[in-house]
């Protein structure tokens, strides 16, 4: 959070931004190497472990931010729901399967070895983080006239852009309220798998990966709703299938419901990890828009720094039905305002970047 929005407005000042958000992305990668550094340091392992991970986090939350602005530019409009599509299912799919096996090889090896493990995983990480650079550096970034021609703005004049923004002031209510509900639940979920059902480690992961399952399977689908009817459309869609999933998890008295449960909910997330993106892109105006984005996602994190402990006083206060029963309300609150949303832009057609 504190490195974010300073950082946007560095990144902003370069018209192009592939080799500044590749410089990021490799200062960020590199603290895998100095995370694999740990275990020779046996008096100081817990400070230095929190340190490196408080300060991989700076370049971290720059390079987010710049690659989201620069893929905006790299990736025309009516291309980003196949492209993120196919990216999210391939991220999708490697991330299961590299879970998968670290599990395996940390399941056959000595506990005694693990520390060892841990550095050579670190520092393959490494590897495969200079591929990604390298790979990012030959993206070919076309730079607009808009970007090229315009002068920059200065801090004061961003801010008061920013403030009079209203399309993207509108999405940032509207995602606001719902990533409130949405994050409300995060804890609330295991929580109830866990007390309430008894599920042990190996139902937490069998649900897991259905719900992974759901999201891979349904990328595609996704993809044509938005080329079909648009991004706000499918946003509004995805978010009413996030809004249930409190209330399924209240009316279930066994974990074989919550399996169908996060099926359906992992197809929802799947929606809204595209949709999301997609519509911020559309709600943001292509000058400055490195720091329009990293203000949104400053908004969204500080939101999930606060609604999980909301969720939490809430169960402490009543229980957890009734906690599950108001994050599923915010939710549905949020997944009204982005209805809402679809209809304004669905009277102006051709006018979805500008509701």
């Amino acid at each position: 959070l504190v490195a974010m929005l300073p950082g946007a407005f560095f990144v902003d000042r370069f018209t192009a931004k592939r080799s500044i958000t590749g410089a990021f992305i490799f200062f960020n990668r590199l603290f895998y190497v100095l995370l694999a550094l740990t275990p020779i340091l046996p008096a100081h392992q817990v400070w230095f472990l929190v340190i490196m991970n408080g300060l991989m986090n700076f370049p971290g939350s720059i390079s987010n931010v710049a690659w989201q602005s620069f893929i905006a530019g790299a990736i025309p409009a009516q291309e980003r729901a196949r492209a993120f599509a196919q990216r999210n299912r391939l991220t999708h799919l490697f991330g299961i399967a590299v879970t998968f096996l670290a599990g395996q090889i940390f399941r056959v090896v000595p506990v005694a070895r693990h520390s060892t493990l841990y550095q050579i995983f670190f520092v393959t990480a490494f590897a495969f983080a200079l591929a990604e650079v390298w790979s990012h550096m030959q993206m070919r970034e076309i730079v607009s006239e808009v970007a090229a021609g315009k002068t920059k703005l200065s801090t004061r004049q961003t801010f008061k852009a920013i403030l009079s923004a209203r399309p993207f002031l509108n999405f940032c209510a509207c995602s606001l309220v719902f990533h409130f509900g949405w994050q409300m639940g995060w804890p609330l979920f295991s929580i109830f798998q866990v007390r309430n059902l008894g599920a042990n480690e190996t139902w937490v992961s069998i649900i897991s990966v259905v719900s992974g399952a759901g999201s891979f399977i349904s990328f595609g689908f996704w993809r044509r709703l938005i080329e079909k009817r648009g991004n706000h459309v499918a946003l509004a869609v995805a978010a009413m299938g996030i809004s249930s999933t409190p209330f399924f998890y209240s009316i279930s008295s066994s974990l074989y419901h919550l399996i169908l449960a996060n099926a359906l909910v992992g197809m929802a997330v799947a929606g809204i990890n595209l949709t999301l993106f997609n519509s911020l892109l559309d709600a943001v105006p292509e000058q400055s828009r490195t720091i329009y984005i990293a203000a949104y996602t400053m908004l969204i994190n500080i939101s999930a720094v606060i609604a999980p402990m909301v969720g939490i006083a809430i169960l402490d206060k009543w229980n957890i039905i009734a906690a599950l029963l108001v994050a599923g309300a915010v939710r549905l609150l949020g997944t009204c305002t982005f209805f809402l949303r679809s209809r304004k832009i669905s009277k102006v057609p051709g006018q979805e970047a500008a509701a």
